[in-house]
């Protein structure tokens, strides 16, 4: 099951895991601890590996859990909350992994698993670079209009910013395979390349590595690749060949991606992590290692070729480097803001995107989700204290993995080590049956992972075709028999843990990723396995010597060990864990998984109905707001169908054309009568707004929605009252968003309007001022616009 959950995630796109794309996956985790704690319960003997990083981590996860349900009350509630379940649900993936006592072939089995899927993921994203997308572009250019339609997406066509926005992305060349942005993308690929590398050299060593003689004193060049009996024990010498040549094809096939995707982040990580895999003097040292690296150079440069001539990637690939860095330093400065202005619990998790548009500098580029940097990510939306937890947590663990011993170095205090051909069939003639046993749930679990993230994804908010399965997994499985060799008798060097988690590191330094799930999921099991380093790569005390015994003193210096303590468990803790997991479940399914995808399901059917009946759109927006009560999104849909509507709107035949929706009782809502008159209208948009805002409470769009829609109701009535609200929802949506030039233009008009000319042209002028100081031409202004605040300025 852990195996199916760290497969079936990086398989459908997780960036929206604030909007709720992550409840299905994070209730299918809760599910299964659930229910292996229920075949284990009245069993004897649970322990608990417990670690300084283990409550490095818990604190850093409580905390943003408090930083979370402040931002339920004080920010925008259904992000926070979905986020506050995305953190809960790393703690428990990582603590899920931290207690299954791996072997050393099972962890390289769990690894060789994820590397496989990263091949399969790229050979998909190559499919989409050289067949998917120019079909798809050629048909949007034909069909443009057709095809939204079909999408949902009809709205792009009345807005020219977030059509320009979306023809941008789709146009442009590089392959997003399973993910919603290319850096995700980079970022998932990056770590695996390593581990790739690593276990090529480890599928050279097999062969070629006749350095150190057999445990017998033969060379290798005299094993023999079958057993004696001929049993099914070791692959032969030609099946480890075809094992590397397929490791090498689909190394080719990672780095031909990553390249394609133009993240410089990633570049500059992927030569650091080379670097540290020499640097610690992991397998990949030594005469054959440095061949296969220079072999792996070559293939490098033989990807940038293919992307140069293909036109993937450009000159601009680089030139623009410096602009992309200028971008990110304006994230940054903003975000540093932010965090002085709440340092203790900051804006709250899920809530970024939100709090962010108040510090935005005037000539940044575009309103982001996160600040491109995991660290300050942490620190803005937890506070100080859980950036500094957080960090902690990584330091700790590093701590530790200093004082590892490398495989050779472990391996050769214990007598003559045999050569790795030897090693090879001697592993597999002993342990046949034995590694069976054990890596055939992992096996499983992997391969049910592809249909399972299918259906997973038909939960989210960009489900997928088949389209990746049919072509990624056979590529995946080709891998997997190709790492079997090294499953079988590689080494796993604690440096290629390092090494991958610092190329992951410098990555979302400049990308960021470590809030998306499905790039995430990676980071924590390279994480979990460099913290659970078998013992017999530290000096020192044994993990059996260093059980939880001894006073308070003892327990403390055991814990600060970097085996840590193995704590025994009375039975009635799992009990008690089966109740706590069971109150968890229950509370999970209430806030989030049942609300979220009703309300999901609710908002699909009304962005349907809108085509043919307001009122009919109008009533699955009531009803998705009675499943989410969480949620602004049904809120400010009832605004802008309000807006829509009009004061005299035109019935139209609709039911007719309609399937009834997915309901228990639609009885009460159908029976609502329509507003007739300006005063029912105007209660109706009282009603929204005050559902509105305190789901909203950071969020500018809701503010301005409400502004346009009271502008319209002053329009239709004349009624003062509601131009004062309208200028007093302006108002509030410039405090969340000083530096949008078109909030400021608006508000000059409705000023204008109540007759506050001082003020107006005050907004005029700052208006202007923003349109002349952003050099980015999606900010500027319309000309229509601009005539306008010039006459202002000019006065009567």
């Amino acid at each position: 099951m852990v195996t199916l959950l760290l497969v079936a995630r990086p398989l459908f796109p997780s960036e929206g895991a604030d909007l709720g794309d992550d409840v299905a996956p994070t209730m299918l985790l809760f599910g299964a601890v659930l229910i292996g704690i229920v075949f284990n319960l009245g069993r004897s003997g649970w322990r608990v590996k417990l670690q300084r990083v283990d409550l490095a981590f818990l604190a850093t996860v409580v905390w943003l859990v408090l930083a979370a349900l402040r931002a339920v009350y004080s920010g925008t509630a259904r992000p926070a909350i979905n986020m506050l379940w995305v953190w809960v649900g790393y703690y428990v993936l990582w603590q899920l992994l931290r207690q299954l006592n791996l072997t050393d072939r099972q962890r390289r089995a769990v690894l060789a698993g994820m590397a496989a899927l990263a091949v399969g993921v790229a050979f998909y994203g190559l499919y989409q670079y050289l067949v998917e997308l120019p079909h798809l572009r050629t048909a949007y250019q034909t069909r443009r209009t057709e095809l939204l339609r079909e999408l949902g997406w009809d709205d792009l066509l009345e807005d020219p910013v977030g059509l320009a926005q979306f023809e941008n992305r789709l146009f442009s060349r590089e392959p997003l395979a399973t993910f919603a942005l290319t850096n995700s993308l980079a970022g998932f690929l990056l770590p695996w390349c390593l581990v790739l590398l690593a276990a090529v050299v480890g599928n050279v060593k097999l062969l070629f590595d006749t350095s150190i003689e057999t445990a017998s004193g033969t060379s290798p060049s005299r094993t023999h690749n079958t057993s004696r009996d001929g049993s099914l024990g070791g692959p032969t010498r030609g099946l480890v060949w075809a094992a590397l040549a397929l490791c090498i094809l689909g190394l080719a096939g990672l780095l031909c991606c990553l390249v394609l995707t133009k993240s410089r982040s990633a570049y500059v990580a992927l030569v650091c992590g080379m670097a540290i895999l020499l640097a610690l003097g992991t397998s990949l040292r030594g005469t054959v290692a440095r061949r296969v690296l220079m072999a792996v150079m070559v293939l490098l440069a033989l990807a940038l070729a293919v992307a140069i001539t293909t036109r993937g990637i450009d000159w601009q690939v680089l030139s623009e480097a410096t602009k992309s860095l200028g971008y990110r330093w304006q994230y940054w400065r903003a975000t540093i803001n932010m965090i002085a202005d709440q340092p203790l619990l900051g804006c709250g998790p899920g809530n970024f995107r939100y709090a962010y548009t108040r510090y935005k500098l005037p000539e940044a580029s575009e309103e982001i989700s996160d600040p491109h940097n995991f660290l300050l990510e942490v620190t803005a939306t937890g506070g100080i204290p859980a950036g500094v937890l957080f960090l902690l947590a990584i330091g700790l663990t590093f701590w530790n993995l200093k004082g590892a011993r490398s495989d050779s170095t472990t391996n050769s205090s214990a007598g003559p080590r045999p050569s790795s051909a030897g090693a090879l069939v001697g592993a597999s003639q002993r342990t046949a049956l034995h590694s069976r046993e054990q890596l055939w749930p992992i096996a499983l679990g992997w391969l049910l992972a592809w249909p399972a993230s299918y259906w997973l994804g038909l939960l989210s908010s960009a489900p997928q075709d088949l389209t990746f399965l049919l072509v990624g997994l056979p590529v995946a499985v080709l891998i997997g028999v190709g790492l079997w060799p090294w499953i079988q008798a590689g080494t796993l060097a604690p440096g290629i843990l390092a090494a991958a988690l610092v190329a992951i590191g410098v990555n979302w330094l400049a990308a960021g990723g470590l809030t998306f799930p499905g790039v995430a999921g990676s980071f924590w099991l390279l994480w979990v396995l460099a913290t659970d380093v078998p013992t017999g790569h530290f000096t020192g005390q044994s993990l059996s010597e260093n059980q939880a015994s001894g006073g308070w003193s003892q327990r403390l210096r055991q814990l600060a060990s970097p085996q840590g303590l193995s704590v025994p468990l009375p039975t009635w803790a799992g009990f008690a864990t089966l109740m706590f997991f069971g109150l968890l479940i229950a509370a999970f399914y209430t806030t989030a998984y049942s609300p979220v995808l009703q309300a999901r399901s609710l908002l699909a059917q009304a962005s349907a109905a809108r085509r043919f009946s307001i009122d009919r759109a109008k009533q699955f927006c009531r009803l998705a707001a009675e499943a989410d009560p969480w949620a602004f999104e049904p809120w400010m849909r009832l605004v802008e169908l309000w807006q829509a509507e009009g004061p005299d709107p035109q019935k139209k035949p609709a039911e007719s054309l309609l399937s009834k929706p997915d309901a228990a009782d639609l009885t009460a809502v159908l029976r609502k009568p329509r507003p007739s008159s300006p005063q029912e209208r105007a209660k109706e948009l009282d009603t929204y707004a005050a559902e509105l805002i305190p789901r909203a409470a950071n969020h500018h769009a809701a503010s301005w929605v409400l502004a346009l829609a009271y502008q319209q109701l002053f329009q239709e009535t004349n009624d003062r009252r509601a131009l004062a609200k309208a200028v007093t929802f302006a108002r509030r949506a410039i405090d969340l968003y000083p530096h949008q030039a078109r909030y400021h233009a608006g508000l000059a008009e409705l000023l204008r309007t109540l007759g506050d000319r001082d003020g107006a042209q005050k907004a005029a002028e700052k208006a202007l001022w923003l349109h002349t100081i952003t050099p980015h031409a999606d900010r500027k202004l319309p000309e229509e616009t601009l005539q306008f605040l010039e006459k202002l300025l000019r006065g009567p």
